[in-house]
């Protein structure tokens, strides 16, 4: 499903917290997407954004990030997570249901999809699930890594 589709699909997940756990995820077997996980305080989801790899000079800049956080903020909808990468504005639009203006017209065109990969009631089980993704999210085929860990705690 799309992102637009995932919040609207449960009104909770808009209003909860969500904390990062890594973004650009990689996988070998798929070059034109990169992955951002996230975990959704209100509704217990692990979940992954897929997101097209993108020309560094087409639709947002480290600067329009930290304007997108600003703007998260104001509306009382947090992510949090040490974001090493940028939010992506279409994410930040489908959370907060508000439009971000014209400078991200072209960002918002690109398709983002998302996959549920479990629910996990607590954060500190995800925290002990995923245990070491900082080392291994920038390597090669890192998602394998991710996979493998979330099946084997089902």
């Amino acid at each position: 499903m799309d992102i637009e589709e995932f919040y609207n699909a449960d009104a909770r997940r808009r209003a909860g917290e969500e904390r990062s756990f890594g973004m650009e995820w990689s996988s070998t077997a798929d070059k034109h997407h990169v992955w951002d996980l996230f975990w959704n305080a209100a509704t217990g989801e692990l979940y992954l954004m897929a997101k097209p790899v993108h020309s560094r000079w087409v639709g947002w800049n480290a600067e329009d990030a930290k304007d997108d956080l600003r703007a998260l903020e104001a509306l009382d909808h947090r992510i949090v997570g040490d974001f090493e990468h940028l939010l992506h504005p279409r994410h930040v639009q489908a959370k907060t249901k508000s439009d971000p203006g014209e400078k991200y017209k072209e960002a918002l065109t690109e398709e983002l999809t998302v996959e549920v990969l479990a629910k996990i009631p607590a954060v500190d089980k995800v925290t002990a699930l995923l245990d070491g993704w900082q080392a291994v999210v920038a390597q090669p085929d890192s998602l394998s890594w991710l996979r493998e860990r979330v099946s084997s705690a089902k």
